[in-house]
């Protein structure tokens, strides 16, 4: 027998009685839309929606994660940091052998340079500073309150014997015992002093080297902006500059002062012990024998 052209056999019959009921729905399943909307059959109450049964998101692999853009100067490897880097390298040597990575963080704060940037530049230090100054202030008023050198001398003259005839007669005698109290407590004051200028004075330096590299790291940019047509810029750049350098010096100096009052002090020290475990003890035994 020929086959018919496209004889593709009989369709199957449609099921006289279909199931009735709610089918699973599928994603993206709009049904077809020349038929009929079948009612739909509830078999429970509907539930509330519900975010807890969601698939699982699939893992992105490397090549799709997109990368976040990285900042204009995260890096030393922009064109500006470089000549920066390169310029500090040459003007301070130094200071940049010391504190490489510090300045060429500095370099990305500071560029590109605005005016508002020079003028909040090393605020945070200068501030930070002037708190450092005040144990420094008060460290050198309390030695000369304490007015050790007076005492000690007192203290010394209280073991010489009077001199002439008007000493003997109007002298007040002053027994060298009477200092003991007096100058053990000032000891272990001056010991006192001598470890709280250590840490001001460390704290101080560190503060004073911040400040370097501040100053430093605008001269750097003044250079590298001195053709620039914005005449306020160029000012505050040489303004905040000179303001930097001026406390830099003045932290220098107060170190330096300090210096100068930790070396009295160990040297006061030294007197004091002497006349408390050296001079005291002699004279006290030879009161005890009776000698004069």
């Amino acid at each position: 027998m020929t086959p018919r052209p496209f004889d593709f056999g009989e369709a199957p019959e449609a099921p006289a009685d279909p199931v009735k009921g709610a089918a699973a729905p599928r994603a993206l399943d709009f049904g077809d839309p020349h038929a009929e909307s079948a009612p739909i059959v509830r078999d429970s109450p509907p539930k509330p929606l519900s975010f807890d049964d969601l698939p699982a998101v699939p893992a992105l692999s490397n090549a799709t994660v997109k990368t976040a853009p990285r900042a204009l100067f995260d890096s030393e490897d922009h064109p500006a940091v470089r000549d920066a880097l390169a310029l500090a390298r040459a003007d301070y040597p130094v200071l940049y052998g010391h504190a490489e990575q510090r300045m060429a963080a500095l370099f990305r704060r500071i560029l590109p340079v605005k005016l508002a940037l020079v003028t909040d530049w090393g605020e945070g230090a200068l501030m930070e500073q002037a708190s450092l100054l005040r144990p420094i202030t008060e460290l050198v008023l309390t030695f000369t309150q304490m007015a050790v050198p007076a005492q000690l001398e007192a203290a010394l003259e209280s073991t010489r014997a009077p001199a002439g005839m008007f000493g003997k007669l109007f002298r007040r005698a002053t027994s060298p015992v009477e200092f003991k109290p007096a100058l053990t407590t000032a000891r272990a004051q001056l010991v006192q002093l001598m470890a709280d200028s250590d840490v001001a004075t460390r704290n101080l330096a560190a503060s004073a080297h911040t400040l370097s590299l501040h100053a430093a790291v605008l001269a750097v940019v003044s250079t590298l902006a001195g053709d620039s047509p914005d005449v306020a810029l160029l000012d505050a750049l040489v303004q905040r500059r000179t303001l930097l350098q001026q406390a830099v010096r003045q932290a220098e100096l107060s170190i330096l002062q300090m210096g100068q009052v930790r070396q009295q002090a160990a040297e006061l020290i030294g007197q004091v012990s002497s006349f408390l475990t050296v001079t005291l003890p002699a004279i006290e035994m030879a009161q005890a024998q009776g000698k004069p």
